[in-house]
């Protein structure tokens, strides 16, 4: 074989699908033929690349090492075609993964719960993967790239093909040991002339931090940075320190007090997407997510059943 043309396409999608769903009756459902055809189509396709892509047995078919290999590198074309289709058709097409970009940040809790509600709207299309993005410049450049299909930002975007929609804000407060706390008439002096700990890679975060000193008159007169949060909340238990956390009335932070200046300092998330995706289901189901807002009802987001269904499994694999 010397050239794509060679390769009959059809006859590795039809590898592809069997092997994704691991089983040769199930394949042949998702392509539409009977299993005897599939069966024969596959066998062509090994005599093609003359190597074994599947080792047959009374319990089924179990991919080769070569097998498992072409799997890998066609399950990126077919995945990619399920886009290529979506982009110039009206029909949803899904198949293909989900991968979100989430900005570094003081808090994921918003982010990744807005994440895991993307995930129950998506999963019959795909799963979905998150990674993790240094700053806002990176997840927008990744996002141009295509490296990442969405992405959750502390900032909106500037470039005018990408779209964008507030999923929700938190809202930050300063701490320090209870013992310093008490120690000062005025919370702004703690602020003023205790040394004031920052996060080394929450760029933004920590420019909305210094604008709201600015605003309420207060400039640090020594800052500390650090990668490690576990590191800062150590020094600021002991007195060391004071720095900012993102509030979660559920915690009660013990070893430490928070506290506000004069108002509450909200930061906002968004989610940024393309603007020529907007026919993906993937966009699609982000857009229903954010125009529902996030669900505080536990009970829509823990139903077990929900993933056994998608995933197709069989009912003798489950407890009766």
């Amino acid at each position: 074989m010397q050239k794509l043309k060679d390769i009959n396409w059809n006859h590795l999608y039809c590898f592809y699908e069997v092997a994704k769903a691991q089983s040769l009756k199930k394949g042949a459902q998702a392509v539409g033929i009977a299993s005897s055809t599939l069966s024969e189509q596959l066998k062509r396709l090994e005599e093609k690349f003359e190597k074994k892509l599947f080792i047959r047995s009374s319990k089924g078919l179990t991919l080769t090492t070569e097998g498992a290999q072409l799997f890998e590198r066609s399950k990126v074309i077919f995945e990619e075609g399920s886009r290529l289709l979506e982009h110039f058709s009206e029909n949803t097409v899904g198949g293909y993964p989900v991968t979100i970009g989430i900005e570094e940040t003081i808090t994921y809790d918003l982010a990744t719960e807005f994440a895991s509600q993307y995930w129950d709207l998506y999963t019959e299309y795909g799963t979905v993967n998150t990674v993790r993005q240094t700053e806002h410049e990176s997840l927008i450049d990744n996002l141009l790239r295509g490296n990442i299909d969405w992405g959750i930002s502390l900032k909106p975007p500037k470039r005018k093909t990408l779209a964008y929609a507030e999923i929700g804000s938190f809202e930050v407060v300063f701490c320090c040991s209870k013992e310093l706390y008490d120690k000062f008439i005025d919370a702004k002096d703690i602020l003023v002339n205790i040394p004031f700990a920052e996060s080394s890679w929450d760029k933004n975060l920590n420019r909305a931090i210094y604008q709201y000193l600015r605003i309420n008159g207060i400039v640090p007169k020594e800052k500390i940075c650090s990668d490690h949060i576990g590191f800062v909340k150590k020094l600021c238990e002991r007195g060391r320190c004071v720095t900012f956390i993102a509030n979660n009335p559920l915690d009660n932070y013990p070893g430490l007090k928070t506290f506000q200046l004069d108002g509450p300092l909200k930061i906002s998330l968004y989610a940024i997407w393309k603007k020529s995706d907007e026919g993906l289901v993937s966009v699609r189901k982000l857009r229903e997510l954010i125009e529902s807002k996030l669900s505080h009802l536990p009970s829509r987001y823990t139903d077990v059943d929900l993933q056994i269904e998608v995933s197709d499994v069989s009912d003798d694999l489950l407890k009766r």
